[in-house]
């Protein structure tokens, strides 16, 4: 049960700030939050991580990324009863990359195949980190504690061997 609400949480919380930035910003405006280390940049990423493959033809792009991201959420469903066995961390780690994935494809559906992002990291123009959202935050927090299970799984089994 808490794994829901962990889904639904991370759903609830990426939409309303989404939400909140666009009602309140221009499209590509930027405000500083804290210097160039921290901005709140109102982008529409027409493509995945980083912007990858987000010059493509809309008409291969929308369909390829809806595809992507549905394939992806089915197979994580899939065999979600299954990780719900394998411990605590997996559980919290599926949960996060699910409840982005959702995140985004929501965003990918209503807004025919962007999605918006606000988060802007960086040091100076030069060391600037992509700009995304919680969604994105979620997928990378989930898959980095699912390499931490999946290592501390392999250091326990080579252990009792």
């Amino acid at each position: 049960m808490r794994n829901y609400i962990l889904i639904i949480s991370v759903i609830l919380v990426d939409q309303a700030l989404k939400y909140f930035v666009q009602t309140r910003m221009y499209l590509n405006e930027s405000i500083s939050v804290v210097g160039e280390f921290f901005r709140i940049t109102y982008i529409m990423n027409k493509g995945a991580a980083f912007g990858i493959l987000g010059d493509l033809d809309a008409r291969i792009r929308i369909p390829f990324f809806l595809v992507v991201s549905l394939l992806f959420l089915g197979f994580v469903f899939f065999y979600f009863k299954k990780i719900l066995a394998e411990g605590f961390l997996a559980r919290i780690s599926f949960s996060l990359i699910i409840g982005g994935a959702v995140g985004n494809l929501i965003d990918r559906i209503v807004f025919f195949g962007g999605v918006r992002d606000f988060i802007e990291l960086g040091i100076n123009v030069r060391y600037k980190f992509a700009v995304f959202n919680i969604a994105d935050a979620a997928i990378s927090t989930g898959v980095c504690l699912l390499i931490i299970h999946f290592m501390s799984s392999s250091k326990k089994e080579k252990n009792v061997s």
